[in-house]
């Protein structure tokens, strides 16, 4: 039950993921920065879900490489970039932006 929920959470994501570009480029957005806004959240939404484990990369991978093979676009490998980058942002650079400790007279950023 467990996979099935996530592999329905995955496909329905990506369903979310192409309404979101049919809607920004309704309001008139550049493409540039729909594909980016639009795969910004994808990432995002996916590595929250999935709590940042090595699923998402994965699942990213799979997902930008199957559109790769049916659009045959360079704009794939940037939004493929983008989403790897926020994952990376939100597991690795996230959890150590915590610890900051930035009280106002002190001149030590970080307590470790």
């Amino acid at each position: 039950m467990f996979i099935a929920k996530n592999i329905f959470v995955f496909l329905l994501s990506i369903l979310v993921l192409c309404l979101l570009i049919i809607f920004f480029n309704y309001l008139g957005f550049n493409e540039t920065v729909n594909l980016l806004l639009s795969s910004t959240l994808f990432g995002l939404f996916i590595t929250w879900y999935f709590k940042g484990t090595e699923l998402c990369l994965a699942l990213f991978s799979f997902f930008y490489c199957a559109m790769l093979i049916i659009s045959q676009s360079l704009e794939v490998i940037l939004m493929f970039i983008t989403s790897v980058s926020v994952y990376l942002l939100m597991t690795k650079v996230w959890p150590r932006l915590k610890s900051v400790n930035l009280k106002p007279g002190t001149k030590q950023l970080r307590t470790d």
